[in-house]
């Protein structure tokens, strides 16, 4: 772990870098031909590294199989790479320590010299490290640390959302070589291929590098990995299961074989806390997310675009999990579920014949919600089904988080869920400052907040405090208002840390203490539908 002097701040990450879209050559279609072969390679050998994870005490330390790093690795492996995957986090998840000078905070993951000890073994040529959340980039930059300090000679790469915003304060870290700016499978596949020597430079998308004088070199982004709808009479001659086709079937589920599964399923910490099942595989049906939520970075990352597997390889991996792994119940991670709602049709009556019981843990969109999906989803073994509400005032809603909810229906739809059995479970976040020429949310909206909860009937709730993380307008208002300080420690940004200081309003610290309030008299005595399969801390939430 990097000294608490020396930690990332948002005053350090500057302005967002952008990156153009560009043209590129290579698609999917075209790569069996253009790989190289393994035998002429200099660079074979990847290590892929997930970080440790710092987080404010009162969290629960939810703990599931990182599923970037996993198709990365499964297309790596497809043509003939030698992968390897270390989950820093899941491996020394119960080794949980203080951050130096912050006790508020915990660090889990694996010590350094466990860290060091796998890279020596396996001698990798490349090492890639996600960074999918700005509250994270110390601990990856420390793993960049360990990989110069071990194998000096290998390249080593950086990947996800906080990489994505901010390449160039990446690459001032001088253990860093290229930060991969948006999907990973065929960017990381391109830079490997030219590194090789196989794929011309000027075919190496969606990457940032340092050229020869050393100052950092952003290469157009890669078109979204697309998906497309057949029109026609032919749509539904086949099969209802291939209506959606497109080029994210071409990526390769996900490298189980390189997780190690059953440490996830004697941990037990997934995204919903409790569970009916004890060994819970993860996956997504889709990407992308067409809201505009101004606390959300989603949008931003996936540029507005909403892309759908096809309904028969979805089935395809759940089946495979639960043949290969046992799994007895899987969460759908995506972003919104429903967005296509024909789409999420065809795939709920299928996975009646899958048989496992799931949940949505992330949340679902409400405005692309209605009846049948429910009943279909309630007939498909879907036992509970996250809302994510933010705010139950309607003011909040259009003017503040800009999510196009209506609340009535709202209401409607959850008493709805309920009746057919589910356990709906909420999330709301109060604290949203002063934006767009509105009045900042006060503490009677968010009490109003707390109180649709309660006659909403929700089964379980989680109220987070507002956090401004990177990409989101929610942070550009913040810094340009002033109200975060530019030498607030990235790792900070946690949804039960209040950061944001609004002077005459409220501040941040009031804020996180009655997101807390909120979360314990909601949830303490409501009975749960199902039998927690893990008993958390009393005073995690």
């Amino acid at each position: 772990m990097t000294d608490n002097n020396n930690l990332l701040t948002i005053g350090s990450l500057g302005s967002a870098d952008s990156a153009l879209h560009g043209k590129p050559a290579i698609r999917w279609g075209d790569l069996p031909d253009q790989v190289s072969e393994s035998s002429t390679r200099r660079y074979q050998r990847v290590l892929l590294l997930n970080p440790s994870a710092t987080l404010y005490r009162h969290d629960l330390p939810r703990c599931t199989y990182p599923l970037g790093i996993g198709y990365i690795a499964a297309v790596l492996e497809k043509y003939g790479y030698e992968v390897k995957i270390l989950d820093v986090f899941a491996e020394g998840y119960d080794n949980a320590r203080p951050v130096e000078g912050d006790p508020q905070f915990l660090r889990y993951g694996l010590d350094d010299e466990d860290v060091i000890k796998v890279i020596r073994e396996f001698e990798p040529h490349v090492v890639g490290v996600s960074s999918i959340f700005s509250n994270q980039a110390d601990n990856v930059h420390n793993l960049l640390r360990l990989a110069d300090l071990v194998v000096p000679d290998a390249l080593t790469a950086m990947g996800g959302a906080h990489a994505r915003y901010f390449p160039k304060a990446c690459l001032e870290d001088p253990n860093l070589d290229a930060v991969f700016l948006g999907e990973g499978e065929l960017t990381f596949l391109l830079w490997m291929e030219y590194l090789n020597g196989n794929v011309r430079e000027e075919d190496c998308h969606g990457i940032a590098l340092r050229d020869g004088d050393g100052k950092v070199a952003i290469k157009p982004e890669l078109p979204l990995i697309s998906s497309k709808r057949p029109e026609g009479p032919e749509l539904r001659k086949t099969s209802p299961l291939l209506s959606i086709t497109g080029e994210l079937d071409h990526i390769p589920f996900p490298a189980w074989h390189h997780y190690n599964m059953e440490k996830y399923f004697d941990i037990k910490a997934y995204q919903s806390p409790y569970t009916v099942g004890s060994r819970v595989g993860q996956l997504y049906t889709s990407r992308g997310c067409t809201a505009h939520c101004t606390f959300c970075t989603t949008t931003h990352f996936w540029g507005q675009k909403f892309r759908r597997r096809s309904v028969e390889n979805v089935v395809n991996e759940i089946i495979k999990l639960r043949d290969e792994y046992g799994i007895d119940e899987f969460h759908i991670q995506d972003d919104n579920i429903t967005n296509d709602m024909d789409h999420a049709r065809e795939l709920f009556v299928a996975l009646r014949e899958v048989g496992l019981p799931w949940a949505t843990p992330q949340g679902t969109a409400l405005w692309r919600m209605d009846e049948e999906l429910l009943d279909l989803m309630a007939a498909s073994g879907c036992y509970q089904i996250t809302f994510a509400i933010e705010s139950g005032v309607q003011r909040v809603l259009k003017q503040l988080i800009k999510k196009p909810l209506n609340l009535e229906r709202t209401s409607h739809l959850i008493k709805y869920a309920r009746g057919l059995g589910m356990h709906v479970h909420g999330f709301f976040i109060i604290g949203m400052p002063p934006m767009f020429g509105h009045e900042g949310e006060s503490i009677e909206e968010m009490y109003t907040s707390y109180e649709y909860a309660e006659e909403a009937g929700f089964s379980s709730a989680s109220f987070f405090a507002a956090s401004p993380i990177v990409g989101s307008e929610l942070l550009r208002e913040c810094v340009r208002q002033g109200f975060v300080k530019s030498d607030e420690s990235l790792y900070r940004m946690s949804y039960k840390q209040g950061i944001i200081n609004v002077p005459g309003l409220w501040d941040g610290e009031e804020i996180a203490e009655l997101a807390a309030k909120f979360n314990r008299e909601f949830n303490s005595n409501r009975e749960r539908a199902y039998t927690p399969q893990k008993q958390w801390n009393e005073q995690q939430y």
